[in-house]
C-alpha cells in the first residue's frame, strides 16, 4: 500500500507500507469507545491497528478484552447513539457492513480468514 498525500502525519503521506492496514482513524460506535479524545481522534476512534503479527498476539481490541479472534470481530459492531450511558452520541460503527459481510460467509471461509490472519 501507498499512503494517501493528505495524510493526518505529514511523515505518512505518500510513503509505501505493508502493513495489512489503511493506517486511517475511524469511528468505531459506543460498544468500543473509551471516551479519549487525541488529537484527531474522538471517544470512539481508533486507528486502524496494523495486523502483521495478529497470529502472536494474545489479546486483541484497544483494551485487551479478548483473546478471541472472533468476539474482537464481534465487538466491531455497534450501533449508534447515547448506547454508552454517559451520555455521548457517537454514530454507528464503521465495521458493521464489513461485519454483516463476514457473518454472511460460509463456516470454511470464515475459518480460511480466521487461519490467515493467526498466519500474519
Amino acid at each position: 500500500m501507498t499512503t494517501g498525500p493528505r495524510h493526518e502525519t505529514d511523515a505518512l503521506a505518500n510513503v509505501p507500507a505493508n502493513l495489512y492496514s489503511d493506517g486511517l482513524l475511524h469511528h468505531m460506535g459506543p460498544g468500543l469507545a473509551d471516551n479519549i479524545t487525541q488529537g484527531l481522534a474522538e471517544g470512539d476512534m481508533f486507528r486502524t491497528t496494523p495486523l502483521w503479527g495478529i497470529g502472536q498476539r494474545l489479546f486483541f481490541l484497544h483494551d485487551g478484552r479478548t483473546s478471541d479472534l472472533l468476539a474482537a470481530i464481534a465487538a466491531h459492531s455497534s450501533g449508534g447513539g447515547n448506547e454508552d450511558g454517559r451520555g455521548n452520541h457517537y454514530p454507528p460503527s464503521e465495521a458493521n457492513g464489513v461485519i454483516r459481510k463476514f457473518d454472511a460467509l460460509a463456516p470454511a471461509d470464515k475459518q480460511a480468514i480466521l487461519d490467515f490472519l493467526r498466519s500474519l
